[in-house]
């Protein structure tokens, strides 16, 4: 019944009423719920049986999927070891203050223009 808010509901049930009596409504309530869980009951059933029929062929195609992608991945992987290059020393290191660069120098400071 998905949608169906209270609103409606409740004029689906004065309509019935209306329509089948206060003696009959009960009996036609009973028989549409077992309507509705007969509908439920066989559509479980149904997508059982379809989910059950999927199975291998669905386990076949990423079966499929993974051969197709493995050279791809291997390839990838072998083309990023191979771009790696190795992190070491290979900048020379950059002067520190205490090589006496840092304005505490010997050097005379300069004159004023």
């Amino acid at each position: 019944m998905g949608n169906l808010g209270s609103g409606e509901l409740l004029v689906i049930f004065f309509v019935a009423l209306l329509v089948l009596g206060p003696n009959k409504l009960p009996d036609a309530a009973r028989q549409v719920g077992r309507a509705v869980n007969e509908i439920r009951r066989v559509s479980g059933g149904f997508q059982r049986e379809m989910r059950e029929a999927m199975q291998e062929p669905m386990r076949a195609a990423e079966q499929a999927k993974a051969d197709l992608l493995d050279p791809f991945n291997q390839a990838a992987s072998t083309a990023a070891a191979a771009t790696t290059i190795p992190l070491g020393d290979t900048d020379p290191p950059l002067p520190s203050a205490a090589d006496g660069r840092n304005g505490d120098s010997d050097d005379p400071p300069a004159p004023d223009a």
